[in-house]
């Protein structure tokens, strides 16, 4: 790929607390950059197309991963794009909008979700968590211990708690209860006021 990589983006040297959670110094930069399709917000979605990217390959553990907010592109996962747009901290979550240019380079590319504990992601604002915003990543063995009123479902592995939401999932949300357990969880990393884990679809759910 060719331009800024995510991880400067994401976490530049400088990266400083910000208004909420860690924001980008180039926010209001344009940018090129370039990663694969980890996730596409489904039809029907209040922002449906747009879409998470991430770098894959050696190095790419943390501040991989970006949320492209764009309703033109409507790429699918496994596409290897390069995009131009505008950094944009929302409440310090790190997106791309404005896009002026995107071409998809390869498609059918596998992207593999880094495996991590439930505690480096945490639910508070945190440096680890951070590292994780807008990345594909996985838990394993996480039991449910806590649903509110608002549907966060809290899931622990044994390390501490983070929190799971079915706002970007495409499909039929599955009916969960406190003290369920699962092997392992996939899903992408968003940020609003706390960290939260958001599966794809009924696939990165597993028994």
């Amino acid at each position: 790929g060719t331009g800024t990589p995510i991880q400067d983006i994401q976490c530049p040297s400088d990266l400083s607390q910000g208004a909420y959670c860690y924001e980008t110094s180039m926010a209001g930069d344009e940018v090129s950059t370039y990663g694969i399709v980890a996730h596409v917000l489904p039809v029907g979605h209040s922002s449906a197309g747009n879409f998470f990217l991430q770098q894959t390959g050696p190095g790419c553990e943390s501040c991989a991963g970006i949320f492209i907010r764009d309703f033109d592109i409507v790429p699918s996962v496994g596409d290897e794009l390069t995009l131009t747009g505008t950094v944009n901290e929302y409440y310090s979550f790190t997106q791309i909008i404005d896009v002026t240019s995107a071409s998809i380079n390869t498609s059918g590319n596998c992207i593999s979700p880094l495996t991590i504990t439930t505690a480096t992601l945490g639910i508070d604002c945190s440096l680890s968590g951070h590292e994780l915003e807008g990345m594909l990543i996985r838990v394993e063995n996480v039991t449910v211990e806590d649903i509110d009123e608002f549907g966060n479902i809290q899931i622990n592995d044994g390390s501490g708690p983070t929190l799971m939401d079915d706002y970007y999932f495409d499909g039929e949300w599955p009916d969960i209860s406190i003290s369920d357990e699962f092997s392992s969880i996939a899903g992408v990393v968003g940020y609003y006021f706390d960290f939260k884990i958001y599966p794809r679809n009924a696939a990165d759910f597993n028994n």
